[in-house]
């Protein structure tokens, strides 16, 4: 089953969908509209997870950090918890409230009156009502935010309301009262002990500082006297050494340049004297002097002389002054060494002091780690105490009551929107259910593939519902179905038949097919009308055919035609000739022997003259049919069936039941009979074509108007 065979059968089944949809819709409504009104209050708290203590300023102030989902979910969950729940019930005395306890609520109908108020309610009791209100009470987290909605649904918008608000702040003083209580906890576990760590402390300094005067471990800042001694002595000895070092140094420079004949002229400490830099000056203003007096006289000349001894003078002063300066080199790298010499000799006594001290210090160092250990865990659990003695008067919570719960003026419930949505999607589904089961509760045969595959049977064609293809507006004789046949025999009405027409001649299997029996499985599915159509189609078609009405019960045909006095049953009962009993139809030519009179015989077609009747309709006719009574409520028809060469079975259209049309057809093999093959009646070919089977009928509307055209 494709789509649009689904969507034909919705539209086909229309009525019963719509009318199931219509219920169902009124129904659902219906329940919604009559449910208690209950109004929900809408509350949120801000969470810090975090948990910022105000007793330690000196804690970062983390602000725009990333939301610490577990921390966050865990205060949901907590705000989710019974415990809470349990809190809320106590403070606003809920077990007294019908709405959270049943069992506090008036009986039968009100006639009894309600229990008296619980002043003592038992920790059970407690935790039931607690599991009710927790039915009533939403949390819900705001994304990844630290937002924490808290929502309750109450048959009263003020009581909704006080529960909400009850219920946060329930849930901050549940977090204070918890820290508090650790709070209070470990200050008393931290008072017992503490005054037994300041003991343990100072016996352990005491015994260090009783070992230190024992064996003279005097000290200052940190260190013992001979250490310190010894430090000053290795400071004081790399300044000798240096020093001794710096002036050997310009000793040895100095009588290098002697060695090398400078006479001490360019020595670094001659050059720095403030004495040689006077002579020099002295030298150089007799030196240009005497190189004046020189050019104008002669050197026995006073002036020179005198110049000349000034400047022998003055060179003379400067090498006593550099001899001066290199004696006092001399003696000050004497003395830095000699300086060295001694620090070096009081170094060593002060180290053997260290020694003494070092083997004094072994046992000390035992005495003083378990003296600063004790200090510490002392001080420790000093500075904790003083921490939990501030926390107890600066705890708060870690969370915020960030919107308070307003009075709802509206009811959340019943969500008359939702309660229609639903009502609506209950009976589109309903009538779908509906109609899918009364498909396939009963099935119908509609098509080719259903005629083929259910009954086995050959398919020999669809006939349309007349109803369904007459124009609107045909009035008059016109307007029966085998007028309008002979009237408009280009119509798609005459060309089903003519398609019949050619079925069973392709079908035939020489001269013996010329007796066709057209029957069906239930009344009223079209056979007189089928049998009068085929049988004038046929006549129009040049062949010389005979109409039998069979059917003696009912007498379809003959109605058709009008009433007879001489008919079938006369023929065989009472030997009336053929001539007399044959009524011949002007339109078409052809010959109909009706079933007149007003009695049934017993068992007309078991006797032997019925046979030479039809025996000889078969030597004059070309086609002799057979209108037979349906063949699961009358026997005759499975007589017929088994003397006629080909049986036409109907079965109408979307009418006739599956089980009916098959067990038709079984009788019809058990007769013997040769079922040429089975027609569609009364097809509605707009309804067909909305199946979309694929059939003849499904492409009337093609042919529309080329029929009316035709016609």
């Amino acid at each position: 089953m494709h789509l649009r065979q689904l969507f034909g059968i919705l539209l086909q089944r229309a009525r019963l969908g719509l009318g199931v949809a219509a219920a169902v819709f009124l129904v659902v409504l219906a329940a919604f509209a009559l449910k208690t009104p209950t109004y929900s209050a809408t509350g949120s708290v801000v969470i810090d997870p975090k948990g910022v203590n105000m007793a330690r300023p000196e804690q970062p102030q983390t602000y725009g950090a990333p939301p610490d989902t577990s921390a966050v979910d865990t205060q949901v969950e907590i705000l989710r918890s019974e415990a809470l729940a349990e809190r809320v019930v106590r403070r606003l005395k809920l077990y007294n409230d019908p709405e959270f306890n049943a069992s506090q609520a008036p009986g039968l109908f009100g006639l009894i009156p309600a229990k008296p108020p619980i002043a003592n309610p038992s920790p059970r009791l407690v935790s039931r009502v607690a599991n009710s209100l927790l039915g009533h009470v939403w949390i819900r987290r705001a994304g990844l935010t630290y937002v924490v909605y808290v929502g309750v649904s109450s048959t009263s918008p003020q009581k909704s309301a006080a529960i909400t608000n009850a219920y946060m702040d329930e849930y901050l003083k549940k977090q204070l009262d918890d820290k508090i209580a650790l709070v209070s906890k470990a200050n008393g576990e931290l008072g017992a002990s503490l005054e037994k760590m300041r003991q343990d402390a100072e016996v352990a300094v005491a015994r260090v500082q009783e070992y230190k005067n024992a064996h003279g471990l005097l000290s200052s800042e940190g260190a013992t006297m001979a250490e310190q001694e010894v430090s000053t002595l290795n400071t004081q000895i790399a300044q000798a050494k240096a020093d001794a070092a710096e002036k050997q140094a310009r000793l040895a420079a100095a009588q290098a340049q002697l060695r090398n004949g400078s006479g001490g002229a360019d020595v670094g400490a001659a050059l720095g004297s403030d004495t040689i830099k006077e002579l020099r000056k002295q030298e150089a203003e007799l030196s240009v002097k005497l190189a004046q007096l020189k050019t104008d006289f002669t050197d026995q000349y006073p002036e020179v002389k005198r110049t000349s001894a000034q400047l022998h003078d003055v060179r003379a002063e400067i090498q006593q002054e550099i001899n001066r300066i290199m004696s006092n080199l001399r003696a000050e790298a004497q003395a830095a060494a000699g300086r060295e010499s001694s620090l070096l000799a009081s170094r060593g006594v002060a180290a053997g002091g260290i020694a003494s001290n070092n083997q004094a210090s072994i046992g000390l160092v035992g005495l003083q780690q378990k003296a600063d250990a004790a200090k510490a865990i002392y001080e420790a659990y000093l500075n904790r105490a003083k921490q939990v003695a501030a926390e107890g008067s600066l705890q708060q919570a870690d969370a915020s009551v960030n919107s308070p719960a307003a009075v709802p003026t509206s009811p959340s419930s019943p969500n008359m929107r939702l309660g229609a949505a639903i009502a609506l999607l209950a009976a589109l589904i309903s009538a779908g259910a509906a109609v899918i089961m009364a498909e396939f509760w009963d099935k119908h045969l509609r098509s080719r593939i259903d005629v083929e595959r259910e009954l086995g049977v050959p398919f020999a064609g669809v006939l349309p519902d007349f109803r369904s293809v007459k124009p609107k507006n045909l009035r008059g004789p016109d307007a029966a179905p085998q007028e309008y046949l002979v009237s408009h025999p280009f119509s798609g009405f005459a060309e089903a038949f003519r398609n019949l027409r050619a079925f069973l001649m392709v079908s035939a299997r020489g001269d013996d097919a010329k007796l066709i029996a057209v029957t069906s499985a239930v009344p009223r599915e079209g056979k007189s009308l089928t049998s009068f159509c085929l049988a004038r189609t046929l006549a129009l078609g040049g062949a010389r055919v005979c109409l039998v009405d069979c059917d003696l019960r009912q007498r379809g045909v003959t109605k058709l035609i009008g009433p007879r006095e001489v008919g079938l049953v006369e023929v065989v009962q009472d030997k009336v000739p053929l001539s007399e009993a044959l009524v011949h139809d002007d339109k078409s030519n052809c010959f109909v022997l009706p079933a007149a009179g007003k009695s049934i015989p017993y068992d007309l077609f078991s006797n032997p003259d019925t046979d030479d009747v039809l025996r000889e309709l078969s030597n004059q006719f070309d086609y002799v049919i057979l209108d037979a009574p349906p063949i699961l409520g009358v026997a005759d028809a499975r007589i017929l069936a088994g003397k006629a060469d080909r049986v036409l079975y109907l079965v109408q259209w979307n009418k006739t039941p599956l089980r009916a049309a098959q067990s038709a057809v079984d009788i019809l093999h058990e007769c013997g009979a040769n079922v040429a093959g089975a027609l569609l009646t009364k097809v509605n070919v707009k309804g067909q074509a909305r199946y979309g089977y694929g059939d003849s009928s499904d492409y009337y509307g093609y042919f529309k108007n080329y029929y009316i055209a035709a016609a």
